[in-house]
Formats: C-alpha cells, sequence, structure tokens
C-alpha cells in the first residue's frame, strides 16, 4: 500500500485526490491549513467554477513552451472526459468558457471531494511547517505516517490578507529549489493622478498596455473605474501581460471607447451637438467638460498593481525548470508539484483551473504506473 500526501486541498489538490482514490492500492492524506476545502475553486468564475477553457493555447500563459509540453500530455478535450466520468456535466459560453451545468461552483467541489472514502484520510485546519527526507520516504511535520510521494499542491497566496500570508508555504525554504517571489497577477492597477471623478464607472472599451511605445497587448472589455484605479476581466489580463515584463518602467494603458465607431468624427459631433453626453458614459463626459481628453486613446499610467489580497492568481513560484516532464522535482525523487505552486499563470478564462486540473491528471499517471 503506497501511502501518499497531497499538501493542499485546493482545486489541483482535490482534483488529484479524486483521481487517485479508486485505486485500491494508495492511501491518500491531504494537509490544508484551511477548515473546508476548495476555497478559491468555489469563487472561481463569480461563483460559478470556471473549471477551463476550449481554447487553452501555449502563448496565453507566462511559460509558453513549458504550457506546450502539459497540452501535449493533456488537452481540454482530455480533461471534459475525466469530468465527464466523475458525473459532472458542463455547458460552454460562447468565448469557449466551461463551467458546471449547474453553473453553481459547489457542484464542482461535491464532485470531487468524498472525505469519507476509506482511502482518504483528511486533516484540515494543519499548517504544514516541515517537509523532511527519510531514507526513501518523505516526513511532514510530527505525522505518525512516512509517505511514498508527496505532492505539493498548497497553491500560491493570491487572494489572501496580508496576515493569513505570512509564512505561507514556508516549507519550501528547506528543499534548496529556486522559487521566484509571488507577485499579484490578474489584478487591477493603482493609476498615477487617477481622476476620482470616475470611481463607480463601468464602460466598454479596447484597452491597450503600453510601455514607451511599444505595445504589449491589447484587448477588448469591459473597464470598472475604482476609487484609485481601475479592474475588469479586460484589466486583469492586461495584468498577465505586465508581469511578464523584465523591467515594469514607463508602463501605461490606453483606453478607446469608440470600439463601436472609429470613424465618428469628435469635433464635428461637438459642432453639432455642442457635447458627447450622447457618446460617452455620463462620467466619463462630466469628466470631458472638465478636461476634455482624446476619447480614442485615454491615456492612464500604471502607479502599481493592487496588492496580492486582490489577485486571482500569482506571478512566480517553483521555476518550471525544477520539475521534470512528469512534473516530479528533479532534486528530490518522489516529490511532485502541481497547480499554482510551479512559476506558471495564464489569463482569465479558465487557463489557471485548466493547468491545476492538467497538472494533477499527469501526476496521478505517474502515480498509478508505481
Amino acid at each position: 500500500m503506497r501511502q501518499i500526501a497531497i499538501i493542499g486541498a485546493g482545486a489541483s489538490g482535490l482534483f488529484l485526490s479524486r483521481l487517485l482514490r479508486e485505486h485500491p492500492d494508495v492511501e491518500i492524506h491531504i494537509f490544508d491549513r484551511c477548515k473546508q476545502v476548495g476555497t478559491k475553486l468555489r469563487a472561481s468564475g463569480g461563483g460559478k467554477a470556471n473549471l477551463f477553457n476550449e481554447q487553452i493555447t501555449p502563448d496565453c500563459y507566462n511559460h509558453p513552451e513549458f504550457a506546450a509540453q502539459i497540452l501535449q500530455k493533456v488537452t481540454p478535450e482530455r480533461l471534459r472526459q475525466v469530468f465527464e466520468s466523475f458525473g459532472l456535466l458542463m455547458s460552454t459560453d460562447e468565448e469557449g468558457r466551461v463551467y458546471p451545468l449547474s453553473q453553481f461552483s459547489q457542484t464542482a467541489v461535491d464532485v470531487l471531494w468524498e472525505p469519507e472514502a476509506p482511502n482518504i484520510h483528511s486533516n484540515m485546519d494543519y499548517e504544514v511547517k516541515k517537509l523532511t527526507r527519510d531514507g526513501d520516504y518523505w516526513r511532514i511535520n510530527d505525522y505518525p505516517i512516512v509517505f511514498n510521494d508527496v505532492v505539493l499542491a498548497s497553491g500560491s497566496p493570491a487572494n489572501m490578507i496580508p496576515k493569513n500570508r505570512r509564512q505561507y508555504n514556508e516549507y519550501l525554504t528547506s528543499l534548496g529549489i529556486k522559487i521566484h517571489p509571488c507577485v499579484p497577477s490578474l489584478v487591477g492597477f493603482k493609476i498615477k493622478d487617477y481622476p476620482t471623478l470616475l470611481s463607480g464607472c463601468r464602460v466598454k472599451a479596447i484597452a491597450s498596455l503600453y510601455q514607451g511605445n511599444r505595445l504589449i497587448h491589447k484587448e477588448f472589455g469591459e473597464i470598472t473605474f475604482k476609487d484609485d484605479g481601475i479592474s475588469g476581466i479586460v484589466i486583469l489580463n492586461l495584468s498577465a501581460y505586465y508581469n511578464r515584463l523584465e523591467e515594469k518602467t514607463d508602463c501605461h494603458i490606453s483606453l478607446n471607447f469608440l470600439y463601436h465607431n472609429e470613424i465618428l468624427d469628435t469635433k464635428e459631433h461637438l459642432r453639432q451637438h455642442g457635447s458627447l453626453q450622447g457618446v460617452l458614459h455620463p462620467k466619463l463626459n462630466a469628466l470631458y467638460e472638465r478636461k476634455p481628453f482624446d476619447i480614442k486613446n485615454f491615456d492612464l499610467i500604471i502607479d502599481e498593481p493592487y496588492d496580492l489580497a486582490f489577485a486571482q492568481v500569482c506571478h512566480g513560484g517553483i521555476d518550471v525548470n525544477e520539475v521534470a516532464e512528469n512534473l516530479v522535482l528533479k532534486k528530490h525523487p518522489h516529490l511532485f508539484a502541481i497547480g499554482e505552486m510551479l512559476d506558471m499563470d495564464g489569463i482569465c478564462g479558465g487557463y489557471n483551473l485548466f493547468f491545476a486540473f492538467a497538472s494533477a491528471i499527469i501526476v496521478a499517471g505517474n502515480i498509478i504506473k508505481k
């Protein structure tokens, strides 16, 4: 009987436990510092659980070559088949985002988690502080059992308030592996000299991220103006590309509010109608009347991303070069890393949960072979 430890009861850890629990030759021990499983999974997709995307491509991740290796092993089609084998039915929207048919994230958690399964041992409200090698086995803290395989699935400090992320994943420091600092990704931006008049405004626009005069990425979507900055899915995606820049100086975002009518002559419209109140959101129009601006190129200078507490995922984690193709750590046999433990982050729309589930499939296959 192989003893398997999964550190983390988030999306990747739960999925891995579901893949393994039907195999009679394994005992699964799950450890998590939270009192309940799947906290972030419950919140994903606005509470609907955007499980993955049918249109996954490597270039939507910060390490495209590594993402391509994963996609060669696990495709969106294969992931759908696995979920369906668990009895979870799904629906897909026009942008390829896949949700439980119930449109309720708890459905996905219920399908994945069965704490009463005979070979599942749940250790919730349990903080892993020490991970040590003991001959051919691994030990966790002073837990009475040694493990054949340990899977690191405790995620990142994204969406955590500062006091909860103190010493988070500190047990990794003894492993002697390269770990990139975690910074917020899929997060909004604070803006320099922000026009607070726009607070509470929501409007669609083409948003373009520039570094100097170089276009980094542009995308169409809804922008949410907050008290001191901007957010919305399109802005979260821009933050993913912002994080991939080696230097983050001289960065700004240009908003084009005339996405629906690029040929509109603003001056002629003003001459005929006296204002832009029939063109712009009322708050944008009020700002324009105070201080006119180019409504095809409304420039906002990035101050900094919002704090990790507001981030959906992190940019950073265990360097992808530290793991082999089967996601075992090269320096530590029988020690695997999946999901947000690795320095892999993608854009919004199911990309990050796809990686969490796909990496779990790869590791489960390796453990089952043993």
